[in-house]
């Protein structure tokens, strides 16, 4: 009778902490600078996953080791595709104080150890730009944008972490960073690559 009742309870024990506490799905609040843009997630074999129809929106999706694109269409603008990457959870750590590796292996065949970012900000490149003044407060403003919400997301990480839980959540921040940096570079890539596009003086 132990034996069974062990058998029975073996798939509470085997529920894993970052499943327990985050689940599999997450919302992702997207938006795009300027806003008023129409947004499709894909996803490997899966495709379409997903789209906001008009920004700023949210879009719930299931967490996978994969990374997503994004692609962002607007009148009047170029369209902007980023890649959305996956990122270790800081919470399936925990494993190894509640689950052990079994916990560990169970988080990774549903991809619950891993989490997109909660907060997507896609800059659209308008068609051409009429001088390089312009073109770089443009993208000046974009970058700044981009540090701020970083910065804010930061801040609510840090805000709700418990303090027996610091390292956890310096792997979130890490994360957060990390993105920041690469939406940062990305933006300097389509500074570089915008279109100039002088207008003339009418006769």
């Amino acid at each position: 009778m132990c034996r069974a009742a062990f058998v029975a309870a073996l798939p509470l024990l085997l529920v894993s902490c970052a499943t327990v506490l985050e689940g599999t799905s997450q919302d992702i609040a997207v938006d795009t600078d300027p806003q008023g843009a129409n947004c499709t997630f894909t996803r490997g074999a899966e495709g379409t996953i997903g789209t906001v129809a008009q920004t700023p929106g949210k879009l719930t999706v299931q967490r996978r080791k994969e990374a997503m694109q994004v692609t962002c269409t607007r009148d009047g603008h170029e369209a902007a595709t980023e890649v959305v990457a996956s990122a270790f959870s800081g919470a399936t750590i925990g494993n190894v104080l509640l689950g052990g590796l079994i916990g560990i292996a169970v988080d990774a065949s549903s991809g619950a150890n891993n989490r997109y970012p909660e907060r997507l900000t896609v800059v659209m490149t308008p068609s051409s730009f009429p001088d390089a003044a312009a073109r770089d407060e443009h993208f000046a403003k974009a970058a700044e944008r981009i540090k701020e919400a970083a910065a804010k997301e930061i801040k609510s990480v840090m805000d709700r972490c418990n303090s027996s839980k610091r390292e956890l959540c310096q792997i979130d921040v890490r994360r957060i960073e990390e993105a920041r940096d690469k939406a940062l570079e990305s933006i300097e890539q389509k500074r570089a690559a915008a279109k100039i596009v002088a207008v003339l003086p009418q006769q």
